[in-house]
């Protein structure tokens, strides 16, 4: 048995607001690749991978303990009137999902209440989501969380990577000249255990891990 952590550097993002939608931008500060969601005018994503291939194929398998998010002195900035909120989400799989989801229906299906609620569930190792929302009484344009959720099986894997996502839907924001909101960088840590499994045990755990791959589809 081995302890360790796994670390991924979350990227900046900056939000214009200033339109009837949010567009990401200007500022990018080339730190990660981040996309707006085919058909939605109001959900960006970054997508990054934790490769553990060098862990697995020692033919251990990785049990997640515990996860957190390191963020800044600065969490978070809504530079638009007193109206609307920032819905976060930062979670790992063990295979890729299609993020196509209102964020409501999405967290639903993450945390297994939603229509495909089972599936998404047991892929998510780890994850939490926050709705950060203005507060005129702090200064330079700081936003707060009003809602932190947990979610994840923390079922093991012992795939050769790990799937990151950081998601991220504005909410009911009035457009405003100049107006703007930005999430800093943020750097993700999972801890856990690498243990040998028994070959059976390791055999069907790999079979999961496949069927759960062949659910995704990229178009």
């Amino acid at each position: 048995m081995k302890d360790v952590v796994l670390t991924k550097n979350l990227g900046y993002l900056q939000l214009d607001t200033a339109g009837l939608t949010a567009a990401i931008g200007p500022t990018s500060y080339n730190m990660g690749t981040w996309e707006t969601i085919s058909g939605t005018t109001n959900i960006f994503v970054m997508r990054e991978e934790i490769d553990v291939a060098g862990l697995t194929a020692m033919e251990l398998t990785f049990f997640p303990l515990a996860g957190d998010v390191q963020r800044g002195p600065t969490a978070m900035g809504l530079a638009y009137a007193t109206q609307g909120s920032i819905t976060e989400f930062i979670f790992v799989t063990a295979a890729p999902i299609q993020i196509n989801l209102i964020p409501v229906d999405m967290l639903y299906n993450l945390i297994g209440q939603g229509d495909l609620g089972d599936t998404e569930f047991q892929n998510v190792i780890w994850g939490q989501a926050w709705t950060w929302a203005f507060n005129a009484s702090v200064p330079s344009n700081f936003a707060l969380p009003v809602n932190t959720t947990l979610m994840g099986s923390g079922e093991p894997t012992n795939g050769d990577r790990l799937y990151v996502y950081r998601v991220v839907s504005t909410v009911g924001y009035v457009p405003t000249p100049g107006s703007f909101a930005e999430l800093p960088s943020a750097r993700l840590l999972i801890s856990g255990q690498l243990k040998e499994e028994q070959e059976f045990q390791q055999i069907m755990r790999m079979r999961r891990t496949y069927e759960l791959q062949q659910t995704y589809d990229e178009d």
